[in-house]
């Protein structure tokens, strides 16, 4: 049998979507098989979720059959180049901040705050906004881990 990456990322999706379903219950999911009682909102990864589901619709809309872990490596690529831009041109408004935040509370009260560096935004050709950050790279990776698990298991 020929291993479909689509039918991959349809399973993941639908994988996520639960969770996403499930995302406002009283238990959450709280890893080495236990379950715990949700004491706060876990906005994180509430988040994430979204993300990856949105990810996951935008490769099947925009990827054909056995393009999609090139177009993760790929994107992952881009991403990744154009968030060490945006690091590297940001890098002195980010040390200012980052030294403000350092200073004690007494003294961060007499010096002023100084701006906060813009979050690094992309605009995809759909024109969708994405924040790009280490946790979306990161998802590009785990994504890209279990699609070559998953091809690898079905050529068997």
């Amino acid at each position: 049998m020929i291993p479909s990456d689509h039918e991959f990322v349809r399973q993941r999706l639908r994988l996520v979507q639960e969770k996403l379903a499930n995302e406002g219950g009283d238990y959450v999911y709280a890893g080495d098989s236990r379950v715990c009682r949700r004491t706060q909102p876990a906005t994180r990864r509430d988040t994430q979720t979204r993300r990856e589901a949105r990810l996951l619709r935008k490769l099947l809309s925009q990827t054909g059959e056995g393009q999609v872990l090139t177009a993760l490596q790929t994107w992952r690529r881009h991403l990744g180049n154009a968030l060490t831009e945006h690091r590297q041109r940001y890098r002195e408004m980010q040390k200012a901040y980052d030294d403000w935040w350092a200073l004690p509370p007494y003294r961060r009260q007499k010096v002023a705050q100084p701006d906060k560096p813009p979050s690094p935004r992309m605009i995809d050709q759909k024109g969708a906004p994405w924040i790009v950050d280490e946790r979306l790279l990161t998802l590009f990776d785990d994504l890209t881990e279990r699609l070559q698990k998953w091809l690898a298991i079905d050529s068997f």
